[in-house]
């Protein structure tokens, strides 16, 4: 049976909707701006409040959405230790997350096994979404992680026989590499302990 703590990593490409609104604004027409009152001494600029990297839940989620998938695809594809395809796969993860994928494929290979087929998810859900003390921001995710369509190989191309579940509840924490940043890397991902929402 396919681990389900061996997750695969999302491609960190994630569109960010604050820089397409940004640059739908920028290709309108400027307006003259208005003239401006000399009688009246201007005041001194209040100190603004740095803007949330996520401004709403929904766009963390989104965001998280992107993440995922696309961590799922490269791990699909991904080949052995130091290919570029599992590089690029292991990029997309960080802290334990990253330590965790790195023993699960050193463990498959020594083995002779290898996974083949396409894992998905779904029913994505913010739990929280905040800053941490650094200035980088954290989003942690339910999910709902299947391997219904993927399987284990053996060394002689025999598939494993697989009877577990092929639905996993999951705990995915995200974290930006840098503030102000809206890329996200998974930095852990656990089964939830509770109730099986899937």
């Amino acid at each position: 049976m396919r681990n389900p703590l061996r997750r695969r990593p999302l491609h960190a490409v994630v569109p960010s909707a604050v820089l397409l609104v940004s640059i739908g604004l920028l290709s309108g027409c400027m307006a003259t701006p208005a003239p401006t009152d000399s009688s009246a001494p201007s005041a001194a600029a209040e100190p603004t409040a740095t803007p949330p990297v996520f401004a709403s839940d929904e766009e963390a989620l989104a965001a998280a959405e992107a993440t995922y998938s696309a961590y799922l695809s490269a791990g699909d594809v991904a080949g052995e230790i130091g290919s570029d395809s599992w590089n690029k796969y292991l990029a997309m993860t960080t802290g334990t997350e990253r330590d965790g994928e790195v023993s699960s494929q050193t463990r498959l290979e020594e083995r002779g096994r290898s996974i083949t087929g396409s894992t998905t998810f779904d029913s994505m859900t913010v739990q929280t979404s905040s800053a941490l003390d650094d200035g980088t921001w954290e989003v942690r995710t339910y999910v709902c992680f299947d391997i219904t369509n993927s399987s284990m190989i053996e060394a002689d191309g025999q598939q494993v026989a697989d009877t577990g579940p092929q639905r996993w509840p999951m705990v995915v924490r995200f974290v930006t590499p840098q503030k102000d940043s809206q890329q996200l890397q998974i930095s852990e991902s656990t089964v939830w302990s509770g109730s099986n929402f899937c």
